[in-house]
């Protein structure tokens, strides 16, 4: 029986997968993200604040948690960006 094909995801050197671009969350019409901390905290915030090429994955280990203190969260797309208003600060 024929193995599988498996499919190679970018990683960076740690192992994390690479996310799409700013630039390309604009493109597909996303304006914000959602910024989850691990101890369960999160925020949405506003994607104005960065450049096209930067990656979402490359300020996923900048991120301090306003709640717990923790360096580090999984930043993505905010799907309903436009049905809400943006809110500052983890916590």
């Amino acid at each position: 029986m024929p193995r599988p094909v498996r499919r190679h995801t970018p990683a960076h050197v740690h192992g994390r997968p690479v996310k799409i671009t700013f630039g390309e969350m604009r493109e597909m019409g996303f304006g914000g993200v959602l910024v989850y901390c691990h101890c369960g905290h999160h925020v949405a915030l506003d994607a104005d604040h960065w450049l096209d090429k930067v990656r979402l994955s490359d300020l996923e280990p900048r991120f301090v948690c306003q709640g717990c203190g923790s360096r580090g969260a999984d930043v993505r797309p905010d799907f309903d960006w436009n049905a809400k208003a943006p809110v500052g600060g983890l916590g």
